[in-house]
């Protein structure tokens, strides 16, 4: 059967190929590598996931010995870019969050973003960073890693894609010769819509909505397919890419992160989420043993997720009119507080590789994409990332949320402000914000000291690394910063902070929002979050061949994993047999 199985798949594979233009690589004993990513699963529910039967095939596996799974720390700020750069380039020490402020450009970043995204990118390259992906294929990541082949990459959007060289039956034979695709896209939307309408029914918030603008439905229905169609394009790209006997291979998946946040980390949604993601890596491990080489198959995330309550949802606004209202004079406030747009980023990517295909449709079908991309243009919601103030002037503060961490930069200044500049111009500023109930803890740095600020007390990081505590530990305050679900130990944190407030691109002043032991303060609109400290956000899981001596709970962080990889696979590769 298995033989018959392989026959099937690679006669299959070898047809859809020929007919997309991407011949098969030469046989070889040499092990190929992939590397899928599930973003924002923590060990913790990953774990959950496992015991429950949420995630059937992984739990074989690993029951069979063929995969071990360990937690680890993954990097800091807890967030994808932070740690995809360390994964790819083995650099951590380039980005401070999913958003900030250049001072020097005077301009926000934001990485969802392809042209910011790109100049970081480039910056990761310029400084020497070994690119993992270097002959291999990329898929739905920011960064390529030096790949020669990447799918819904932001840091090369525009580019030569999956559909680059399909022909209009080259796409119909995609379809006819995957029926199972088709069943599972219309089963998700399915699904979606029916979680939309329950959980809507049981927010009144939500039925509001739904009463108001009778189109969410339909509105919901294209989400729920964009991100159905993204997902099966991108499982069947990798799929393709392992049986011509590409390495490496590098996928993000985010249908749990999606949910996570929007539901929350442990609602039926999410979990449900990963129950399509086992179903995709049956199909990927299942390929992967049909291949024309070994492969080794690595899971893993970048982060966990934390359940939350938003800062403007608690306390009736905002953290940047917060700082406003303390400064006393008068100032102009830029402060990025956008919709929750995620389930958008599906058909973005989708309309940029449509693009490609639409010149070698017939009229009414390049009318029909046309037209959905004019939709996607009107119905995702436009950037916010504005300038402030009047007339375009800009800002005098600025304030970057990634999630429960957030970069607060005073620009009326020409250049970073010490805490004795802030404390000596803004005296209220510190005291509001260290007194406030939603922050955990208050950042700053005074030259090379680091100063992590609690209400009961303050900790001083000094250049060489020795630290003094003043009053009570602000990392211990059980109302603020909770010891209680935290992974990383007290020193671990203090360093990381401590690296993060001397990032030549980090705020004047960084902010965690409180965490106390269960929820977290988050500065977005968010159910689930992650950037910052405090529960499952912490720890992150890793899924590795049995037959690999690995200790991640050991390892820094992600340039660790970089660095065995880099060794283990593009230096001196293994000639053993596949297992079964």
């Amino acid at each position: 059967m298995k033989r018959i199985l392989r026959w099937v798949y690679r006669a299959k594979y070898r047809l859809l190929g020929r007919r997309m233009g991407q011949p098969e690589a030469p046989p070889t004993l040499e092990r190929g590598l992939v590397l899928i990513q599930i973003d924002g699963l923590s060990f913790l529910h990953l774990q959950r996931a496992l015991q429950e039967g949420r995630m059937p095939y992984l739990a074989r596996q690993i029951r069979k010995g063929r995969f071990q799974v360990a937690p680890w720390f993954a990097g800091f700020p807890t967030t994808t870019p932070v740690v995809t750069a360390a994964l790819l380039y083995g650099q951590l020490d380039a980005i401070p969050g999913f958003r900030w402020y250049e001072r020097i450009r005077k301009e926000p970043v934001v990485m969802k973003r392809p042209a910011h995204v790109r100049r970081v990118a480039a910056r990761l390259r310029s400084d020497g960073g070994g690119r993992l992906l270097r002959g291999g294929a990329c898929y739905a990541s920011m960064f390529d890693g030096g790949a020669e082949r990447t799918i819904f990459t932001l840091s090369t959007m525009g580019l030569p894609g999956l559909l680059s060289g399909v022909q209009g039956l080259g796409l119909f034979l995609m379809v006819l010769l995957n029926p199972g695709r088709i069943w599972r896209i219309l089963r998700m939307v399915a699904r979606d819509i029916l979680d939309e309408l329950w959980y809507g029914i049981r927010s009144w918030e939500t039925w509001w909505r739904f009463l108001r603008d009778p189109t969410g439905l339909f509105r919901t229905a294209f989400l729920a397919l964009g991100s159905a169609l993204l997902h099966e394009l991108l499982t069947f790209s990798l799929s393709m890419d392992i049986h011509r006997g590409i390495s490496p291979l590098y996928a993000i998946y985010v249908l749990y992160d999606e949910a996570a946040h929007r539901y929350g980390p442990d609602h039926p949604v999410a979990f449900r989420a990963l129950r399509r993601l086992d179903a995709y890596l049956r199909e990927i491990d299942r390929m992967a043993g049909f291949a024309r080489r070994p492969y080794d198959l690595y899971i893993f995330s970048d982060h966990g997720m934390t359940p939350s309550e938003p800062f403007a949802r608690r306390f009736g606004r905002s953290l940047g009119d917060f700082v406003q209202e303390h400064m006393v004079q008068p100032v102009t406030l830029d402060e990025t507080v956008e919709p929750d747009d995620r389930r958008w980023r599906s058909w973005r990517y989708l309309m940029v590789e449509m693009r490609g295909l639409e010149r070698t449709l017939s009229p009414r079908g390049a009318q029909v994409v046309r037209a959905a991309r004019a939709y996607v243009q009107r119905q995702a919601p436009r950037p916010r990332e504005g300038e402030g103030g009047p007339s375009g002037r800009r800002a005098d503060v600025v304030v970057r949320a990634s999630g429960p961490l957030a970069h607060l930069y005073i620009t009326a200044a020409s250049h970073p402000l010490s805490l004795s500049e802030i404390a000596v111009q803004w005296p209220h500023l510190l005291d509001a914000l260290i007194e406030h109930p939603g922050i955990g803890l208050v950042i700053g740095r005074e030259g090379e000291d680091v100063f992590l600020m609690g209400r009961q007390g303050a900790q001083v990081i000094r250049a060489d690394g020795r630290s003094s505590i003043y009053g009570q530990d602000p990392l211990t305050d059980p109302e603020r910063m909770a010891p209680e679900g935290r992974w990383l130990d007290g020193e671990r944190i203090v360093q990381e902070l401590a690296r993060l407030a001397r990032l030549p691109d980090s705020g004047d002043l960084i902010l965690l929002g409180a965490w106390d032991g269960q929820t977290v303060i988050t500065f977005e609109d968010q159910r689930g979050t992650h950037g910052g400290l405090g529960g499952a956000q912490e720890i992150a899981f890793l899924v590795f061949p049995s037959d690999r001596p690995l200790r991640p709970q050991r390892w820094r962080d992600a340039r660790d994993f970089h660095a065995y990889l880099t060794e283990t696979y593009q230096r001196t590769p293994a000639s053993h047999s596949m297992p079964d």
